[in-house]
Parts: structure tokens; sequence; C-alpha cells
């Protein structure tokens, strides 16, 4: 199988990329295998943001700290690769990875891509990179539009591998993400009118809030410690409704739809394009501005309705993964 350089700051969600790509035979060579940690200072650079904050009223320093810290053990990094030379270099948003890395990077190996799983928009300095990827693939089809003279591919999100349990589920609807006022706005808005059309439901919401955030909705729980990539999906597996808020910034789909084409559950989502896609069914995936939800408490009663396996393996990783590299 082919040698691999695999690329991502993120190593909490690399860490089913990694196990899919062993699974499937490739040989890998992980370039972060050492644990990346973030806001832990050397005593200096605890003195400089003492300076920074309470001197030059800047609380910003952390972020050139964490950024030079990063830069440190991306030096390490590549010096644990010796001299190996590589069929190919995947990486995961590029715009986060220093430059001298991914100039390293090209020089090692004969092919590299990049796959970008955030839209364009809030990672524009990807196509500063441009010229050390043979392809950078994007998951919104308007981003390709958008920048003709970049010459993007599209691909979409996948999911890890098949699972053909049934799962009993525990919730009827579950969402984890990061707090942001509008998505709390929107999950209210979304409990509120099952309450106030007597529809009971044993929901299962989680946002991810700081102290500056004091949730006074019952229904939603506060959830201060990250969750591992398999924690969230334990969660997915007992559910039998995911519910997705696309970002104002990109259209692209989240790797919650094909979690829930992995594990056959249906979705709520305010993402419109979803119906583009060959796996869409609308007994399987609610769309709604999430004020308006006619027809929900329909949707609510109906089963599940089964994806042609021939439709449903085209997203799994081992194909997926065939089509970034071809």
């Amino acid at each position: 199988m082919p040698s691999i350089l695999f690329i991502y700051k993120n190593q909490v969600l690399g860490e089913p990329f990694v196990e899919q790509f062993i699974k499937n035979g490739y040989d890998l060579e992980i370039l972060f295998k050492d644990k990346l940690y973030y806001n832990q200072f050397s005593i200096w650079q605890k003195m400089m943001n003492i300076f920074h904050r309470n001197v030059l009223k800047n609380n910003s320093y952390p972020i050139t700290a964490n950024r030079v810290n990063f830069e440190k053990h991306s030096e390490r990094s590549l010096k644990q690769l010796n001299n190996n030379h590589f069929d190919y270099c995947v990486v995961i948003r590029g715009d986060l990875i220093p430059e001298f890395v991914l100039k390293k990077a090209r020089k090692i190996s004969d092919k590299m891509v990049d796959f970008q799983l955030d839209g364009i928009s809030v990672s524009k300095k990807i196509l500063s990179y441009r010229n050390y990827f043979d392809e950078i693939f994007v998951f919104d089809k308007n981003d390709i539009k958008d920048n003709p003279d970049y010459h993007l591919k599209f691909i979409t999100n996948c999911f890890f591998g098949k699972d053909t349990t049934d799962y009993m589920a525990e919730y009827d609807l579950f969402y984890i993400g990061q707090y942001l006022a509008d998505r709390h706005q929107k999950i209210t808005k979304l409990l509120t009118y099952l309450d106030e059309n007597t529809i009971k439901t044993n929901p299962l919401i989680y946002l991810n809030t700081d102290r500056s955030y004091t949730n006074t909705d019952s229904r939603i729980k506060n959830l201060i410690d990250a969750t591992s990539y398999q924690e969230n999906l334990d969660m997915v597996k007992k559910s039998s409704i995911l519910i997705d808020l696309k970002r104002d910034e990109h259209s692209g789909l989240s790797l919650r739809f094909f979690e829930a084409l992995k594990y056959r559950k249906k979705m709520i989502t305010n993402n419109p394009t979803v119906k583009e896609y060959d796996f869409y069914h609308p007994d399987n995936i609610f769309v709604t501005d999430f004020n308006n939800f006619d027809s929900l408490s329909d949707f609510l009663t109906k089963p599940y309705k089964p994806i042609d396996q021939e439709i449903t393996d085209q997203y799994e990783f081992k194909n997926w993964i065939k089509k970034l590299l071809a």
C-alpha cells in the first residue's frame, strides 16, 4: 500500500482518520504524534502576558504565544521524520499549518493534497498555499465557483467504517456543539415548538460554554470539558434524530450528515443544500429555518427510509480516500 504522511493540527478529530488509514492498510506516518498542548506557557510567556494585559492593555498575547509554541512543536515533529520519503502527503486544514511545514512536506512527498473541511471564507489563507498542493479539495461547491483561479475540487465529508448494528435509542434529539447565541436560540425555538404542540421528546442537547455564559434553559446542558470524537459517536448511536446547524460562512455538509448516514439516523437541519445530494430523503432529513416547523410532527412519526447501499458506500472512508488520492 502507498506510504502517506498525514498532517492535521486537530489531534482529536484526526484520530478516526488515523484509525481508518491503518485499517485500510496504508503505510502511515503521522506528523503530529506528540500531544499538542494549548495555553501551557513558559514562565517568561506568563510574565509577558501579564505585561501585555496590564501595561499595554492588550489581551491577545496568548494567541501569539500559542502560535509560537505550535511552530516549535512543528519543528520538533519535522525532525522526527528523518529522511523519509512518501508517496502521498494528506493535509487537513492546511491553512492552520505553518508554511515551513508545508514546504518541507512538498519536498518529501510525490503527491500532496489538502482537504478543507471548513468554508474558504473562514480559511482563506489556504489559497496563498496553493502552489504546495497538487489538489485542494473543498466541501462547499460555492467555494469552487467563488475562487475560479485556484482550480479547487469538490469532495464531501465521509464516515469512518461501516456499522450494521441497530442501536437502541435512548434520546429523541441530539446536538453537541460550541455555544453561540444564534445556536442557542434555534435549539430553544425547536424545543419550545415541541413543548407547545405537546410532542413528547427526550432531548440530549449540549453546548460547550465558557464562564461568560449562563444557561437558564434546563433542556440544554452545559458542556465544559471537550468530548472525544468517539464519545460523540457513542451519543449519536443512542439518539433517534440528530440536529445540524449550518454555519453562515458556508453551505457544505458537516460530518453529522455522514454520521447519520452511517448509523441510519434521521436529521433536522437548516442546510437546504442537502436536498441536492443523492442520499437525501424527506422522510430522513427535515429542512427548516428554525422558525417554521410545519409538518415536523408528521416527519417525527415516519420511520427511517433505508438508503441504497451503493449510494451509502461511496461516502465511506475507504472509497473517499481513493477519490482524494486519485
